[in-house]
Protein backbone atom coordinates (compact mmCIF):
# COMPACT_ATOMS: atom_id res chain seq x y z
CA UNK A 1 0.00 0.00 0.00
CA UNK A 2 2.81 2.32 0.91
CA UNK A 3 4.48 1.45 -2.43
CA UNK A 4 1.46 2.66 -4.41
CA UNK A 5 1.53 5.98 -2.56
CA UNK A 6 5.25 6.58 -3.17
CA UNK A 7 5.20 5.55 -6.83
CA UNK A 8 3.31 8.63 -8.15
CA UNK A 9 5.59 10.88 -6.10
CA UNK A 10 8.71 9.25 -7.55
CA UNK A 11 7.34 9.55 -11.06
CA UNK A 12 6.54 13.25 -10.52
CA UNK A 13 10.04 13.93 -9.21
CA UNK A 14 11.58 12.21 -12.23
CA UNK A 15 9.78 14.50 -14.74
CA UNK A 16 12.02 17.38 -15.91
CA UNK A 17 11.16 20.77 -14.40
CA UNK A 18 10.42 22.21 -17.86
CA UNK A 19 7.81 19.50 -18.54
CA UNK A 20 6.00 20.32 -15.30
CA UNK A 21 5.13 23.82 -16.60
CA UNK A 22 1.54 23.93 -17.73
CA UNK A 23 1.95 26.77 -20.25
CA UNK A 24 4.71 27.24 -22.78
CA UNK A 25 6.16 30.71 -23.54
CA UNK A 26 3.98 32.60 -26.00
CA UNK A 27 5.14 34.94 -28.68
CA UNK A 28 2.89 37.34 -30.52
CA UNK A 29 2.57 36.07 -34.12
CA UNK A 30 1.62 39.59 -35.27
CA UNK A 31 4.76 41.16 -33.85
CA UNK A 32 7.51 41.43 -36.43
CA UNK A 33 11.15 41.39 -35.47
CA UNK A 34 14.42 41.73 -37.27
CA UNK A 35 14.34 42.96 -40.85
CA UNK A 36 10.54 42.93 -40.96
CA UNK A 37 10.05 45.09 -37.87
CA UNK A 38 8.14 48.34 -38.36
CA UNK A 39 9.98 51.50 -37.25
CA UNK A 40 7.19 53.96 -36.53
CA UNK A 41 9.50 56.99 -36.52
CA UNK A 42 10.99 55.97 -39.85
CA UNK A 43 7.51 55.38 -41.28
CA UNK A 44 6.37 58.86 -40.19
CA UNK A 45 9.53 60.40 -41.64
CA UNK A 46 8.92 58.72 -45.01
CA UNK A 47 5.25 59.71 -44.93
CA UNK A 48 6.17 63.36 -44.29
CA UNK A 49 8.52 63.22 -47.27
CA UNK A 50 5.74 61.88 -49.51
CA UNK A 51 3.40 64.63 -48.30
CA UNK A 52 6.06 67.27 -49.03
CA UNK A 53 6.48 65.93 -52.57
CA UNK A 54 2.71 65.87 -53.06
CA UNK A 55 2.41 69.48 -51.89
CA UNK A 56 5.16 70.65 -54.25
CA UNK A 57 3.63 68.89 -57.24
CA UNK A 58 0.03 69.70 -56.21
CA UNK A 59 -0.84 66.03 -56.52
CA UNK A 60 -3.72 66.17 -54.01
CA UNK A 61 -6.12 68.53 -52.32
CA UNK A 62 -4.19 70.80 -49.88
CA UNK A 63 -6.79 70.29 -47.13
CA UNK A 64 -6.42 66.50 -47.43
CA UNK A 65 -2.63 66.72 -47.28
CA UNK A 66 -2.83 68.97 -44.22
CA UNK A 67 -5.12 66.50 -42.44
CA UNK A 68 -2.82 63.64 -43.40
CA UNK A 69 0.21 65.48 -42.01
CA UNK A 70 -1.68 66.31 -38.79
CA UNK A 71 -2.56 62.62 -38.36
CA UNK A 72 1.07 61.55 -38.83
CA UNK A 73 2.31 64.12 -36.34
CA UNK A 74 -0.31 63.15 -33.78
CA UNK A 75 1.14 59.63 -33.79
CA UNK A 76 4.63 61.09 -33.67
CA UNK A 77 3.77 63.20 -30.60
CA UNK A 78 2.04 60.26 -28.94
CA UNK A 79 5.19 58.21 -29.35
CA UNK A 80 7.23 60.84 -27.54
CA UNK A 81 5.04 60.76 -24.44
CA UNK A 82 4.47 57.01 -24.42
CA UNK A 83 8.10 56.24 -23.62
CA UNK A 84 8.75 54.41 -20.34
CA UNK A 85 8.62 56.83 -17.43
CA UNK A 86 6.96 59.60 -19.47
CA UNK A 87 3.40 60.64 -18.62
CA UNK A 88 1.31 63.26 -20.39
CA UNK A 89 0.59 66.25 -18.15
CA UNK A 90 -0.76 68.63 -20.80
CA UNK A 91 -2.45 68.04 -24.15
CA UNK A 92 -4.54 70.42 -26.23
CA UNK A 93 -5.46 70.66 -29.90
CA UNK A 94 -8.00 73.50 -29.40
CA UNK A 95 -10.54 71.58 -31.50
CA UNK A 96 -13.31 72.41 -29.01
CA UNK A 97 -12.97 76.10 -29.87
CA UNK A 98 -12.48 77.08 -26.23
CA UNK A 99 -9.02 77.59 -24.72
CA UNK A 100 -10.37 78.66 -21.32
CA UNK A 101 -11.24 75.13 -20.19
CA UNK A 102 -9.94 71.57 -20.37
CA UNK A 103 -7.18 72.66 -20.07
CA UNK A 104 -7.64 76.24 -18.93
CA UNK A 105 -5.35 78.82 -20.52
CA UNK A 106 -5.16 82.35 -19.12
CA UNK A 107 -4.34 85.39 -21.24
CA UNK A 108 -2.23 87.80 -19.21
CA UNK A 109 -1.60 90.27 -22.04
CA UNK A 110 -2.82 90.96 -25.54
CA UNK A 111 -5.34 88.82 -27.40
CA UNK A 112 -5.71 85.15 -28.32
CA UNK A 113 -8.50 83.35 -30.12
CA UNK A 114 -9.21 79.95 -31.68
CA UNK A 115 -9.09 79.95 -35.47
CA UNK A 116 -11.55 77.22 -36.44
CA UNK A 117 -9.82 74.29 -38.11
CA UNK A 118 -6.36 75.67 -37.34
CA UNK A 119 -5.75 76.27 -33.62
CA UNK A 120 -4.86 78.94 -31.07
CA UNK A 121 -3.92 82.19 -32.80
CA UNK A 122 -2.33 85.51 -31.86
CA UNK A 123 -1.24 88.38 -34.07
CA UNK A 124 1.02 91.20 -32.91
CA UNK A 125 2.31 93.92 -35.22
CA UNK A 126 6.07 93.89 -35.59
CA UNK A 127 7.78 97.15 -34.76
CA UNK A 128 7.79 99.22 -37.93
CA UNK A 129 4.87 97.35 -39.46
CA UNK A 130 2.44 100.02 -38.25
CA UNK A 131 4.35 102.70 -40.13
CA UNK A 132 4.14 100.68 -43.34
CA UNK A 133 0.40 100.25 -42.89
CA UNK A 134 -0.07 103.95 -42.30
CA UNK A 135 1.86 104.79 -45.48
CA UNK A 136 -0.71 102.79 -47.48
CA UNK A 137 -3.57 104.94 -46.22
CA UNK A 138 -5.04 107.52 -48.56
CA UNK A 139 -4.99 111.20 -47.63
CA UNK A 140 -8.60 111.02 -46.51
CA UNK A 141 -8.03 107.92 -44.36
CA UNK A 142 -4.93 109.50 -42.83
CA UNK A 143 -6.94 112.59 -41.93
CA UNK A 144 -9.63 110.43 -40.32
CA UNK A 145 -7.01 108.49 -38.34
CA UNK A 146 -5.46 111.73 -37.07
CA UNK A 147 -8.89 113.09 -36.16
CA UNK A 148 -9.67 109.85 -34.33
CA UNK A 149 -6.45 110.16 -32.34
CA UNK A 150 -7.31 113.75 -31.38
CA UNK A 151 -10.82 112.74 -30.29
CA UNK A 152 -9.40 109.87 -28.28
CA UNK A 153 -7.05 112.23 -26.42
CA UNK A 154 -10.09 114.37 -25.66
CA UNK A 155 -11.95 111.45 -24.17
CA UNK A 156 -14.05 110.68 -27.22
CA UNK A 157 -12.96 107.04 -27.54
CA UNK A 158 -11.14 105.24 -30.34
CA UNK A 159 -12.17 105.30 -33.95
CA UNK A 160 -13.27 101.98 -35.40
CA UNK A 161 -10.78 100.74 -37.94
CA UNK A 162 -7.93 102.91 -36.71
CA UNK A 163 -4.71 100.88 -36.59
CA UNK A 164 -3.55 99.81 -33.16
CA UNK A 165 -0.30 98.21 -32.07
CA UNK A 166 0.33 96.09 -28.98
CA UNK A 167 3.72 95.24 -27.52
CA UNK A 168 3.07 91.52 -27.04
CA UNK A 169 0.52 88.82 -26.29
CA UNK A 170 1.01 86.28 -23.51
CA UNK A 171 -0.81 83.16 -22.34
CA UNK A 172 -0.13 80.38 -19.83
CA UNK A 173 -1.58 77.27 -18.21
CA UNK A 174 -0.65 75.47 -14.97
CA UNK A 175 0.76 71.94 -15.32
CA UNK A 176 2.87 69.69 -13.10
CA UNK A 177 5.95 69.47 -15.34
CA UNK A 178 8.90 67.54 -13.99
CA UNK A 179 12.49 68.65 -14.27
CA UNK A 180 12.84 66.21 -17.18
CA UNK A 181 10.18 66.77 -19.84
CA UNK A 182 9.13 66.60 -23.48
CA UNK A 183 7.30 69.38 -25.30
CA UNK A 184 5.75 68.78 -28.74
CA UNK A 185 4.45 71.88 -30.49
CA UNK A 186 2.80 72.12 -33.89
CA UNK A 187 2.55 75.68 -35.17
CA UNK A 188 2.48 77.81 -38.30
CA UNK A 189 3.82 81.31 -38.94
CA UNK A 190 1.78 83.68 -41.08
CA UNK A 191 4.16 86.61 -41.39
CA UNK A 192 3.94 87.95 -44.93
CA UNK A 193 7.04 88.19 -47.08
CA UNK A 194 8.41 91.73 -47.10
CA UNK A 195 7.07 92.62 -43.67
CA UNK A 196 9.54 94.01 -41.10
CA UNK A 197 11.53 91.38 -39.22
CA UNK A 198 12.10 91.41 -35.49
CA UNK A 199 9.13 89.33 -34.33
CA UNK A 200 9.44 86.44 -31.90
CA UNK A 201 7.48 83.46 -30.57
CA UNK A 202 8.42 82.25 -27.05
CA UNK A 203 7.45 79.04 -25.25
CA UNK A 204 8.71 77.28 -22.15
CA UNK A 205 8.08 75.84 -18.68
CA UNK A 206 7.96 78.27 -15.77
CA UNK A 207 8.57 78.16 -12.03
CA UNK A 208 6.75 80.26 -9.43
CA UNK A 209 3.50 82.14 -9.47
CA UNK A 210 5.00 85.11 -11.28
CA UNK A 211 6.18 82.87 -14.17
CA UNK A 212 9.40 84.89 -14.36
CA UNK A 213 11.74 81.92 -14.01
CA UNK A 214 12.31 78.93 -16.28
CA UNK A 215 13.40 78.03 -19.78
CA UNK A 216 12.29 79.83 -22.94
CA UNK A 217 12.67 78.62 -26.48
CA UNK A 218 12.33 81.48 -28.95
CA UNK A 219 11.73 81.43 -32.68
CA UNK A 220 12.49 84.57 -34.68
CA UNK A 221 11.18 84.51 -38.28
CA UNK A 222 14.05 84.49 -40.75
CA UNK A 223 16.62 84.03 -37.99
CA UNK A 224 16.25 80.80 -36.00
CA UNK A 225 15.96 79.29 -32.53
CA UNK A 226 17.44 80.47 -29.25
CA UNK A 227 17.28 78.67 -25.91
CA UNK A 228 17.22 80.97 -22.88
CA UNK A 229 17.33 80.64 -19.11
CA UNK A 230 15.23 83.40 -17.56
CA UNK A 231 14.86 84.70 -14.01
CA UNK A 232 13.70 87.93 -12.33
CA UNK A 233 17.28 89.21 -12.59
CA UNK A 234 17.49 88.75 -16.36
CA UNK A 235 18.01 86.16 -19.09
CA UNK A 236 20.94 84.08 -20.31
CA UNK A 237 21.42 82.54 -23.76
CA UNK A 238 22.16 78.83 -23.39
CA UNK A 239 22.44 78.02 -27.10
CA UNK A 240 21.21 79.22 -30.46
CA UNK A 241 20.94 77.87 -33.98
CA UNK A 242 23.42 78.73 -36.70
CA UNK A 243 22.08 80.22 -39.90
CA UNK A 244 18.60 81.50 -40.86
CA UNK A 245 15.42 79.49 -40.44
CA UNK A 246 12.34 80.46 -42.43
CA UNK A 247 9.05 78.77 -41.55
CA UNK A 248 6.79 81.46 -43.00
CA UNK A 249 5.08 79.17 -45.50
CA UNK A 250 1.74 79.00 -43.66
CA UNK A 251 2.28 75.26 -43.18
CA UNK A 252 2.21 73.46 -39.86
CA UNK A 253 5.67 72.62 -38.51
CA UNK A 254 6.47 70.18 -35.71
CA UNK A 255 8.83 71.29 -32.95
CA UNK A 256 10.09 68.80 -30.35
CA UNK A 257 11.93 69.81 -27.19
CA UNK A 258 13.18 67.23 -24.70
CA UNK A 259 15.15 67.48 -21.46
CA UNK A 260 16.47 64.45 -19.59
CA UNK A 261 17.29 63.97 -15.91
CA UNK A 262 20.90 65.10 -16.51
CA UNK A 263 19.91 68.44 -18.07
CA UNK A 264 20.58 67.40 -21.66
CA UNK A 265 18.20 69.26 -24.00
CA UNK A 266 17.51 68.41 -27.63
CA UNK A 267 15.36 70.49 -29.96
CA UNK A 268 14.27 69.51 -33.45
CA UNK A 269 12.02 71.01 -36.12
CA UNK A 270 10.23 68.73 -38.57
CA UNK A 271 12.47 65.84 -37.49
CA UNK A 272 15.75 67.72 -37.98
CA UNK A 273 17.81 68.32 -34.85
CA UNK A 274 18.60 72.01 -34.39
CA UNK A 275 19.98 72.27 -30.85
CA UNK A 276 21.68 69.77 -28.55
CA UNK A 277 22.99 71.30 -25.35
CA UNK A 278 23.39 70.82 -21.60
CA UNK A 279 22.13 73.06 -18.80
CA UNK A 280 21.55 72.31 -15.13
CA UNK A 281 20.37 75.75 -14.13
CA UNK A 282 17.00 74.47 -12.90
CA UNK A 283 16.84 71.44 -10.62
CA UNK A 284 13.24 71.67 -9.39
CA UNK A 285 9.96 70.82 -11.14
CA UNK A 286 8.05 73.43 -13.14
CA UNK A 287 4.56 74.71 -12.40
CA UNK A 288 3.25 75.31 -15.89
CA UNK A 289 3.80 76.32 -19.50
CA UNK A 290 3.82 79.83 -20.92
CA UNK A 291 3.78 81.21 -24.46
CA UNK A 292 4.17 84.75 -25.76
CA UNK A 293 4.03 86.53 -29.09
CA UNK A 294 6.42 89.48 -29.36
CA UNK A 295 5.73 90.22 -32.98
CA UNK A 296 4.19 88.09 -35.72
CA UNK A 297 1.14 86.03 -36.57
CA UNK A 298 1.26 82.49 -35.18
CA UNK A 299 -1.19 79.60 -34.90
CA UNK A 300 -0.58 76.76 -32.44
CA UNK A 301 -2.24 73.65 -33.87
CA UNK A 302 -1.43 71.20 -31.08
CA UNK A 303 0.68 71.04 -27.94
CA UNK A 304 1.61 68.04 -25.81
CA UNK A 305 3.78 68.05 -22.69
CA UNK A 306 5.18 64.94 -21.07
CA UNK A 307 6.82 64.71 -17.65
CA UNK A 308 9.42 62.14 -16.60
CA UNK A 309 9.06 62.62 -12.85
Amino acid sequence: MRFFILLPLLLLMSVPAQAQTKYAPWSNPDQKTGAGAVDVQEFIKRLDKLIDDAEKSRAADPAFLRDLRDLARSYDAAGATSQPGIRTVLSDDFSDGDFTANPAWTVDQGKYWVEKGWGLRSAVAVQGQMQQQQKKLSDRETALAILGAVLNQSGGGTTAGAPTEQAMAGIYTPAAIGNAFTIDLEFSSWVQQGQPSGGRLDIGPYQGNDRASGYRLTYSPGEGLSLLSVSPSGSRVIDQSIGPMTLEDKKTHALRWSRDTHGRMKISVDGREILNTLDRGFGDPFQGLTMSNRGGDYIVKRITVGSAN
